[in-house]
């Protein structure tokens, strides 16, 4: 004897007509709409009856087709991995020349980071000497070390 509930029958008729449907290249989930049901009651029913179902598309799911797209309104972290889907990994820096370093960076020129345009792979020296990050960083070594002289006194 076998435990469980039997399995759901479905009268011929909605049977033939998801068939239907579905020949007439609709995804399940349309044909849920139509038939005022869920996409899972029409994939059991295909499941159940045999209907094979179709391979599922791929989508293009970049930019804008994206239901999550933000647009100019990203964030930091989604520009970037904008430039390195549309770039891949910067293996070369743009200002030296160098492709000994172990960090490169997109740096972006102008201020306009939704464009993928305004931004030059360089390595993290030529980064933080176009950013003038290494005269800050001096700027605070100098302001630590007058604290720890000052402190000892």
């Amino acid at each position: 004897m076998t435990s469980g509930a039997k399995p759901k029958k479905y009268p011929k008729h909605i049977v033939d007509e998801v068939s239907r449907l579905y020949a007439q290249n609709m995804t399940q989930t349309e044909i849920a709409k139509q038939l005022n049901t869920t996409q899972k009651i029409v994939w059991n029913l295909m499941r159940r009856h045999g209907i094979k179902a179709r391979v599922a598309a791929k989508r293009n799911q970049y930019g804008e087709n994206n239901a999550s797209w933000k647009g100019d309104k990203a964030g930091y972290a989604a520009f970037h991995r904008r430039l390195y889907a549309a770039f891949g990994k910067p293996t070369k820096c743009a200002v030296c020349n160098t492709e000994e370093s172990d960090n490169y960076d997109y740096a972006n020129l102008s201020g306009e980071y939704q464009n993928i345009d305004d931004y030059l792979p360089m390595c993290r020296s030529c980064h933080w000497q176009y950013d003038n990050k290494i005269l800050n960083i001096k700027h605070m070594k100098e302001k630590l070390s007058g604290r720890k002289n000052n402190a000892g006194e």
